[in-house]
Protein backbone atom coordinates (compact mmCIF):
# COMPACT_ATOMS: atom_id res chain seq x y z
CA UNK A 1 0.00 0.00 0.00
CA UNK A 2 1.26 3.66 -1.16
CA UNK A 3 1.67 6.32 0.99
CA UNK A 4 -1.52 7.74 -0.41
CA UNK A 5 -3.17 4.80 -0.73
CA UNK A 6 -2.77 4.52 3.19
CA UNK A 7 -3.90 7.76 3.71
CA UNK A 8 -6.87 7.69 1.76
CA UNK A 9 -7.90 4.66 3.83
CA UNK A 10 -7.64 5.79 6.99
CA UNK A 11 -8.61 9.51 6.81
CA UNK A 12 -11.93 8.37 4.86
CA UNK A 13 -13.55 6.24 7.09
CA UNK A 14 -16.86 7.45 8.30
CA UNK A 15 -15.36 8.09 12.02
CA UNK A 16 -12.24 10.22 10.88
CA UNK A 17 -14.63 12.13 8.48
CA UNK A 18 -17.06 12.67 11.79
CA UNK A 19 -13.86 13.77 13.52
CA UNK A 20 -12.86 16.63 11.28
CA UNK A 21 -16.65 17.62 11.03
CA UNK A 22 -16.63 18.29 14.84
CA UNK A 23 -13.25 19.86 14.87
CA UNK A 24 -14.15 22.51 12.76
CA UNK A 25 -17.74 22.59 14.44
CA UNK A 26 -16.24 22.83 17.71
CA UNK A 27 -13.89 25.85 16.36
CA UNK A 28 -16.83 27.53 14.39
CA UNK A 29 -19.08 27.88 17.53
CA UNK A 30 -16.92 28.63 20.60
CA UNK A 31 -14.62 31.74 18.30
CA UNK A 32 -15.74 34.63 20.76
CA UNK A 33 -14.99 32.03 23.72
CA UNK A 34 -12.69 33.59 27.17
CA UNK A 35 -10.52 33.82 28.40
CA UNK A 36 -9.11 35.20 25.09
CA UNK A 37 -7.24 33.96 23.03
CA UNK A 38 -6.02 31.33 24.98
CA UNK A 39 -8.80 29.84 25.07
CA UNK A 40 -9.05 29.74 20.80
CA UNK A 41 -5.56 27.80 21.56
CA UNK A 42 -7.04 25.37 24.14
CA UNK A 43 -9.87 24.40 21.37
CA UNK A 44 -6.84 23.36 18.70
CA UNK A 45 -5.21 20.71 21.17
CA UNK A 46 -5.78 17.18 20.50
CA UNK A 47 -9.12 15.94 22.83
CA UNK A 48 -8.94 12.90 24.27
CA UNK A 49 -11.99 11.58 21.97
CA UNK A 50 -10.06 12.36 19.02
CA UNK A 51 -7.25 11.03 20.64
CA UNK A 52 -9.29 7.88 21.17
CA UNK A 53 -11.51 7.92 18.13
CA UNK A 54 -8.09 7.70 15.78
CA UNK A 55 -6.06 5.67 18.25
CA UNK A 56 -8.90 2.93 17.49
CA UNK A 57 -8.36 3.14 13.37
CA UNK A 58 -4.89 2.74 13.93
CA UNK A 59 -5.50 -0.46 15.68
CA UNK A 60 -7.80 -2.08 13.26
CA UNK A 61 -4.55 -1.98 10.26
CA UNK A 62 -2.40 -4.77 9.36
CA UNK A 63 0.45 -5.26 11.86
CA UNK A 64 2.81 -4.31 8.67
CA UNK A 65 1.79 -1.14 8.94
CA UNK A 66 0.89 -0.76 12.49
CA UNK A 67 4.91 -1.41 13.07
CA UNK A 68 5.34 1.85 10.39
CA UNK A 69 2.48 4.04 12.57
CA UNK A 70 1.06 2.75 15.54
CA UNK A 71 -1.39 3.95 18.19
CA UNK A 72 1.66 4.32 21.04
CA UNK A 73 3.11 7.21 18.36
CA UNK A 74 -0.26 8.51 17.83
CA UNK A 75 -0.58 9.47 21.53
CA UNK A 76 3.11 10.84 21.62
CA UNK A 77 2.68 12.86 18.58
CA UNK A 78 -0.64 14.09 20.21
CA UNK A 79 1.12 14.93 23.20
CA UNK A 80 3.45 17.13 21.48
CA UNK A 81 1.22 19.13 19.43
CA UNK A 82 -0.88 19.53 22.73
CA UNK A 83 2.53 20.54 25.09
CA UNK A 84 3.50 23.13 22.03
CA UNK A 85 0.20 24.98 22.59
CA UNK A 86 0.76 24.92 25.95
CA UNK A 87 3.99 26.49 26.13
CA UNK A 88 4.02 28.29 23.32
CA UNK A 89 0.19 29.34 23.08
CA UNK A 90 -0.88 29.23 26.55
CA UNK A 91 2.20 30.32 28.68
CA UNK A 92 2.34 27.72 30.32
CA UNK A 93 5.86 26.63 31.85
CA UNK A 94 7.94 24.17 29.40
CA UNK A 95 10.08 21.34 30.88
CA UNK A 96 12.96 22.99 30.95
CA UNK A 97 12.18 26.92 31.69
CA UNK A 98 15.26 28.11 31.65
CA UNK A 99 16.32 26.77 28.18
CA UNK A 100 12.90 26.61 26.42
CA UNK A 101 10.92 29.40 27.29
CA UNK A 102 8.56 31.20 25.16
CA UNK A 103 9.90 34.42 23.33
CA UNK A 104 5.87 36.00 22.56
CA UNK A 105 3.62 37.19 25.67
CA UNK A 106 0.68 35.63 25.80
CA UNK A 107 -1.16 38.32 27.84
CA UNK A 108 -0.10 40.68 24.97
CA UNK A 109 -2.53 42.83 22.69
CA UNK A 110 -1.04 41.68 19.50
CA UNK A 111 -0.72 38.10 20.29
CA UNK A 112 -4.48 38.56 20.42
CA UNK A 113 -4.97 39.65 17.09
CA UNK A 114 -2.43 36.66 15.92
CA UNK A 115 -4.42 34.12 17.53
CA UNK A 116 -7.50 35.87 16.24
CA UNK A 117 -5.88 35.94 12.81
CA UNK A 118 -5.08 32.12 12.56
CA UNK A 119 -8.61 30.99 13.89
CA UNK A 120 -10.03 33.06 10.79
CA UNK A 121 -7.76 31.60 8.05
CA UNK A 122 -8.60 28.03 9.69
CA UNK A 123 -12.28 28.60 9.18
CA UNK A 124 -11.67 30.50 5.82
CA UNK A 125 -9.49 27.33 4.29
CA UNK A 126 -12.09 25.15 5.46
CA UNK A 127 -15.13 26.47 3.38
CA UNK A 128 -12.56 26.52 0.27
CA UNK A 129 -11.73 22.98 0.73
CA UNK A 130 -13.20 19.91 -0.46
CA UNK A 131 -10.91 17.37 0.34
CA UNK A 132 -12.05 14.95 2.63
CA UNK A 133 -8.74 12.86 3.18
CA UNK A 134 -7.06 15.61 4.76
CA UNK A 135 -6.02 14.59 8.52
CA UNK A 136 -8.48 15.92 11.02
CA UNK A 137 -5.27 17.70 13.04
CA UNK A 138 -4.10 19.28 10.08
CA UNK A 139 -4.69 22.50 11.34
CA UNK A 140 -3.65 21.87 14.58
CA UNK A 141 0.24 20.63 13.19
CA UNK A 142 0.23 23.70 11.17
CA UNK A 143 -0.83 26.02 14.09
CA UNK A 144 1.87 24.15 16.78
CA UNK A 145 4.66 24.37 13.78
CA UNK A 146 3.82 28.39 13.81
CA UNK A 147 3.47 28.98 17.25
CA UNK A 148 7.13 27.18 17.38
CA UNK A 149 8.30 29.60 14.86
CA UNK A 150 6.40 32.70 15.93
CA UNK A 151 8.59 32.14 19.22
CA UNK A 152 12.27 31.77 17.44
CA UNK A 153 12.43 28.41 18.61
CA UNK A 154 12.93 26.23 15.03
CA UNK A 155 15.86 24.67 16.70
CA UNK A 156 14.49 21.13 15.03
CA UNK A 157 14.90 22.03 11.25
CA UNK A 158 17.99 24.91 11.78
CA UNK A 159 20.28 22.56 10.11
CA UNK A 160 18.23 20.84 7.73
CA UNK A 161 21.08 20.10 5.27
CA UNK A 162 23.78 19.14 7.42
CA UNK A 163 24.67 15.68 5.89
CA UNK A 164 25.52 17.48 2.83
CA UNK A 165 27.55 20.26 3.87
CA UNK A 166 29.64 19.87 7.02
CA UNK A 167 29.33 16.33 7.94
CA UNK A 168 29.64 15.46 4.32
CA UNK A 169 33.27 15.32 4.13
CA UNK A 170 32.69 12.67 6.89
CA UNK A 171 30.37 10.40 5.98
CA UNK A 172 32.53 10.14 2.61
CA UNK A 173 35.39 9.41 5.09
CA UNK A 174 32.97 6.67 6.43
CA UNK A 175 32.03 4.85 3.25
CA UNK A 176 35.50 3.65 2.62
CA UNK A 177 36.96 3.50 6.25
CA UNK A 178 38.43 0.79 7.66
CA UNK A 179 36.57 1.19 11.20
CA UNK A 180 38.87 -2.13 13.29
CA UNK A 181 42.12 0.17 12.92
CA UNK A 182 40.42 2.07 15.62
CA UNK A 183 39.69 1.31 19.12
CA UNK A 184 36.74 3.20 19.27
CA UNK A 185 34.59 4.36 16.26
CA UNK A 186 34.22 8.10 17.39
CA UNK A 187 34.87 10.82 20.83
CA UNK A 188 31.78 12.17 21.91
CA UNK A 189 32.08 15.56 23.34
CA UNK A 190 28.86 16.86 24.77
CA UNK A 191 28.93 20.42 24.69
CA UNK A 192 29.04 23.27 27.36
CA UNK A 193 27.61 26.73 27.04
CA UNK A 194 28.13 29.95 28.74
CA UNK A 195 25.79 31.71 30.32
CA UNK A 196 27.00 34.99 29.09
CA UNK A 197 25.40 35.93 25.85
CA UNK A 198 28.64 37.54 24.22
CA UNK A 199 31.01 34.20 25.12
CA UNK A 200 30.47 31.71 22.05
CA UNK A 201 32.35 28.64 23.84
CA UNK A 202 33.05 28.27 27.32
CA UNK A 203 36.21 27.95 29.18
CA UNK A 204 34.99 24.44 30.12
CA UNK A 205 33.81 23.83 26.51
CA UNK A 206 37.48 24.36 25.73
CA UNK A 207 38.95 22.07 28.03
CA UNK A 208 36.74 19.09 26.80
CA UNK A 209 38.21 19.77 23.04
CA UNK A 210 41.74 20.17 24.17
CA UNK A 211 41.02 16.65 26.25
CA UNK A 212 39.04 14.79 22.78
CA UNK A 213 41.93 16.40 20.71
CA UNK A 214 44.82 14.68 23.06
CA UNK A 215 42.76 11.48 22.39
CA UNK A 216 42.02 11.50 19.06
CA UNK A 217 45.67 12.37 18.56
CA UNK A 218 46.52 9.07 19.94
CA UNK A 219 44.29 7.49 17.25
CA UNK A 220 41.96 6.41 19.68
CA UNK A 221 38.49 6.75 16.97
CA UNK A 222 38.69 7.92 13.45
CA UNK A 223 35.69 10.93 14.11
CA UNK A 224 35.13 13.76 17.18
CA UNK A 225 31.32 14.40 17.16
CA UNK A 226 30.81 17.47 18.81
CA UNK A 227 27.19 18.25 20.44
CA UNK A 228 25.13 20.77 21.16
CA UNK A 229 22.32 22.98 20.45
CA UNK A 230 21.46 26.61 20.66
CA UNK A 231 21.45 26.27 24.65
CA UNK A 232 22.50 28.97 27.03
CA UNK A 233 21.72 31.25 27.60
CA UNK A 234 18.42 31.11 26.25
CA UNK A 235 17.61 32.49 23.20
CA UNK A 236 21.69 32.58 22.22
CA UNK A 237 22.55 32.95 18.88
CA UNK A 238 25.25 30.43 19.24
CA UNK A 239 24.96 26.82 18.83
CA UNK A 240 27.60 24.87 20.83
CA UNK A 241 28.25 22.52 17.95
CA UNK A 242 29.04 24.89 15.53
CA UNK A 243 31.49 27.25 17.72
CA UNK A 244 33.04 23.46 18.70
CA UNK A 245 33.36 22.72 15.20
CA UNK A 246 35.15 25.74 14.41
CA UNK A 247 37.15 26.11 17.59
CA UNK A 248 38.53 22.12 16.11
CA UNK A 249 39.59 23.52 12.61
CA UNK A 250 40.95 26.76 13.41
CA UNK A 251 42.62 26.04 17.13
CA UNK A 252 44.02 22.16 16.67
CA UNK A 253 43.47 22.06 12.64
CA UNK A 254 41.23 18.86 13.14
CA UNK A 255 40.53 18.02 9.53
CA UNK A 256 37.02 18.46 8.20
CA UNK A 257 36.49 14.81 7.49
CA UNK A 258 37.21 13.75 11.22
CA UNK A 259 34.53 16.17 12.13
CA UNK A 260 30.55 15.60 12.68
CA UNK A 261 28.78 18.14 14.07
CA UNK A 262 25.72 17.53 16.02
CA UNK A 263 23.81 20.90 16.87
CA UNK A 264 20.66 19.92 18.36
CA UNK A 265 21.20 18.12 21.58
CA UNK A 266 19.80 20.60 24.37
CA UNK A 267 20.60 18.21 27.15
CA UNK A 268 23.47 15.34 28.37
CA UNK A 269 20.75 12.57 27.54
CA UNK A 270 20.02 14.10 23.73
CA UNK A 271 24.35 14.30 23.27
CA UNK A 272 24.33 10.96 23.68
CA UNK A 273 21.34 10.03 21.69
CA UNK A 274 21.81 12.16 18.48
CA UNK A 275 25.81 10.99 19.05
CA UNK A 276 24.53 7.65 18.93
CA UNK A 277 22.34 8.58 15.54
CA UNK A 278 24.97 9.97 13.96
CA UNK A 279 27.22 6.71 14.31
CA UNK A 280 24.01 5.17 12.88
CA UNK A 281 24.16 7.21 9.89
CA UNK A 282 28.15 6.93 9.53
CA UNK A 283 27.63 3.44 9.04
CA UNK A 284 29.60 2.82 12.06
CA UNK A 285 29.70 -1.27 12.94
CA UNK A 286 26.95 -2.32 15.85
CA UNK A 287 27.84 -3.05 19.22
CA UNK A 288 31.11 -1.54 18.63
CA UNK A 289 32.09 1.11 21.43
CA UNK A 290 32.54 5.26 21.60
CA UNK A 291 34.20 7.26 23.70
CA UNK A 292 32.48 10.10 25.73
CA UNK A 293 35.33 12.44 26.21
CA UNK A 294 34.71 15.23 28.98
CA UNK A 295 35.76 16.94 31.94
CA UNK A 296 35.51 15.00 35.69
CA UNK A 297 32.15 16.78 37.01
CA UNK A 298 30.32 15.42 33.67
CA UNK A 299 32.06 11.90 33.39
CA UNK A 300 31.46 10.99 37.03
CA UNK A 301 27.58 12.06 36.43
CA UNK A 302 27.13 10.25 33.33
CA UNK A 303 28.21 7.18 35.20
CA UNK A 304 26.04 7.83 37.78
CA UNK A 305 22.53 6.06 38.72
CA UNK A 306 20.93 9.54 38.92
CA UNK A 307 22.03 9.75 34.85
CA UNK A 308 20.31 6.63 33.50
CA UNK A 309 17.01 7.29 35.93
CA UNK A 310 17.16 10.78 33.88
CA UNK A 311 17.42 8.96 30.48
CA UNK A 312 14.15 6.79 31.67
CA UNK A 313 12.19 9.24 32.55
CA UNK A 314 12.90 11.74 29.95
CA UNK A 315 13.80 9.70 27.01
CA UNK A 316 12.28 6.68 27.95
CA UNK A 317 14.82 4.84 26.86
CA UNK A 318 18.95 4.51 27.38
CA UNK A 319 20.95 6.35 24.61
CA UNK A 320 23.50 3.30 24.97
CA UNK A 321 25.64 1.29 27.80
CA UNK A 322 27.81 3.73 29.28
CA UNK A 323 30.40 1.13 30.60
CA UNK A 324 33.93 1.38 32.46
CA UNK A 325 35.49 5.14 33.58
CA UNK A 326 39.11 4.20 31.68
CA UNK A 327 40.17 7.74 33.47
CA UNK A 328 38.71 10.35 34.69
CA UNK A 329 37.71 12.20 31.54
CA UNK A 330 36.78 9.19 29.53
CA UNK A 331 34.18 6.56 29.45
CA UNK A 332 33.18 3.57 27.29
CA UNK A 333 30.16 4.33 25.75
CA UNK A 334 27.53 1.55 23.25
CA UNK A 335 24.87 3.01 21.15
CA UNK A 336 21.56 1.76 21.59
CA UNK A 337 19.78 1.94 18.34
CA UNK A 338 16.51 1.23 20.04
CA UNK A 339 16.73 4.67 21.36
CA UNK A 340 17.13 6.65 18.11
CA UNK A 341 13.44 7.33 17.37
CA UNK A 342 12.50 10.49 16.54
CA UNK A 343 11.00 11.98 20.03
CA UNK A 344 8.63 14.63 19.62
CA UNK A 345 7.99 15.22 23.44
CA UNK A 346 10.79 17.22 22.90
CA UNK A 347 9.68 19.30 19.98
CA UNK A 348 13.19 21.55 19.82
CA UNK A 349 14.87 18.53 19.46
CA UNK A 350 13.21 15.66 18.28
Amino acid sequence: MTDAAWKKEVFSTPDIVTLSHERLQRLSDNSNCTPHPVCIVHLWEITSHEREVFGTVLHRLSQHYRRQYDEIQWNRDADAINYIFSVYGEGHAPHYPKIDSASIDVTAEYFSSLISGMQANILKNSLQSSNQIDPFFKDAIANSIFLLDGNDRMDAIRFSGLWNNWNAPALNFARHLSWKSYPYTAIIVPGEGPEDPRTQLSALGKFRLKLAVESFNQRLAPFIIVSGGAVHPAHTDFVEAAQMRHFLIERFHVPERSIVTEPYARHTTTNLRNASRDLQILGSPKNRPALIVTDQGQSAYISSPVFFSRNMTELRCEPGIVGQRITQFLTIFIPNEDCNKVDPWDPLDP
